[in-house]
């Protein structure tokens, strides 16, 4: 990473596409130099169903952000989630070309090569990134690069992530669509842990549920490294849904009851009153006045649900024991009053939040996933190139706009002479 930097970052969802151009200050920090919104479709259970109309969502986004930045994109990196990957970590030692100058970061690639060639992989699947977790030099253990250091060999502790080369196949087809490259599929745990988990909580033990729309992001950090990240098809969408098929009303009357009466818990409710249904397809029906406790219910019953299936699947894999700290964010249902005591008489884990980060120089919570996959690409190390492919975009000088206008005018006033003579 060198100042002046650029990267472009792409998270494209099953609702939205945002993107965030972001550049590197003279103070290694990134800031935000442009950024864009648009609805999206195309999707569904992660995978990329209409290429084209994708294309022209991320399209639409990346307009947006140009227009603000003042660049011509043409390349992004694109989140993944965890049902598209598999992690598997790898411990592997290698040999300093050059022991009597130090290590270089050359050395670091190299292991990074050998890594590439020595593991294992299913039909179609492609290593998308390697994410290093400690360097061991001479019996002693380091977090970051240890570049310079004086050795024979060295260790690198890393764990590979593993994509699935149709979805990787996908993703390509959606940005040539939309006239971009790729530069890399970054994890999406990575992106959102970024700005959202402390030093502290990763250390200790973490467990970070990102619950968007259509998805529900589980993440495991423990002492720096990710245990665990895996996705379940399930998001505060079905809540809507949940709400739709309950009572018989249409999918805007069901959000704006989910939130207008955004309780977790029915215990919560303080005047249960009466509520009149304006939807319904049965015009005879009389079940069209439904007390609020009856749709806190519905969201209670199906928030309960998602938190017991986490529950499981951390007990199958022994890791209940390892998690001190529940963090809730996402659009899904880190919103609604009473997520987080729910979370806590689950999953049986005392320490519960909620984080809705507002970003500095990022207007909307849409961005929130994207802003962190750009500092997080920003903070790899030295042996890993960053940038982005982007052109600045110049307006003619008032120089070159005389002279275009000058042209122009003598093209007009020769053709219209010549047209006059040939009257003649």
């Amino acid at each position: 990473m060198a100042i002046g930097d650029i990267i472009v970052g792409l998270d494209i969802g099953v609702s939205k596409v945002s993107c965030v151009i972001g550049q590197v200050n003279k103070f290694s920090e990134i800031e935000v130099i442009g950024y864009g919104l648009s609805n999206n479709s195309g999707i569904k259970r992660g995978q990329i169903l209409d290429y084209e109309r994708v294309g022209q969502s991320i399209r639409d986004a990346v307009n947006s952000a140009e227009q603000i930045s003042e660049l011509s994109v043409n390349s992004a990196y694109v989140n993944i989630k965890g049902m598209n990957v598999r992690i598997e970590k790898v411990v592997m030692e290698s040999e300093v070309e050059r022991p009597d100058d130090g290590m270089t970061v050359n050395d670091i690639y190299n292991l990074y090569t050998k890594i590439q060639i020595s593991t294992r992989l299913e039909r179609d699947e492609q290593i998308i990134d390697i994410l290093p977790s400690a360097y061991v030099v001479n019996g002693r253990i380091y977090k970051d690069e240890p570049i310079g250091a004086f050795c024979k060999t060295f260790q690198m502790e890393v764990e590979v992530v593993i994509a699935r080369g149709d979805y990787i196949v996908g993703v390509q087809k959606a940005l040539k669509y939309a006239g971009l490259k790729i530069d890399g599929l970054i994890l999406e745990t990575l992106a959102t842990s970024n700005i959202i988990l402390m030093p502290e909580e990763k250390q200790n033990g973490v467990l970070m549920l990102d619950i968007g729309g259509g998805h529900t992001d589980i993440s495991v950090y423990k002492k720096d490294k990710l245990e665990l990240y895996t996705t379940l098809p399930v998001g505060g969408d079905h809540i809507t849904n949940d709400i739709s098929l309950t009572f018989d009303i249409s999918t805007d009357e069901a959000e704006k009851l989910k939130r207008q009466y955004n309780l977790a818990l029915v215990s919560m409710i303080t005047n249960n009153h009466e509520i009149k249904l304006t939807s319904k397809s049965n015009a005879n029906s009389t079940n069209d006045i439904v007390k609020c406790s009856d749709i806190v219910q519905v969201i209670e019953a199906r928030i309960k649900e998602i938190y017991q299936i986490i529950r499981r699947m951390l007990q199958e894999k022994g890791m209940t024991t390892a998690i001190n700290t529940v963090v809730l964010t996402g659009q899904g249902i880190s919103n609604i009053v009473g997520a987080e005591e729910l979370a806590a008489k689950i999953l049986k884990i005392n320490n519960v939040r909620v984080c809705s980060p507002k970003l500095i120089n990022v207007i909307k919570p849409q961005h929130t996933t994207v802003y962190g996959m750009v500092r997080y690409i920003a903070s790899l190390g030295l042996s890993k190139h960053v940038n982005s492919d982007v052109q600045i975009v110049t307006e003619p000088s008032f120089k070159d706009k005389v002279f275009e206008g000058l042209e122009n005018f003598k093209e007009k006033f020769f053709f219209s002479k010549k047209k006059k003579q040939k009257k003649f």
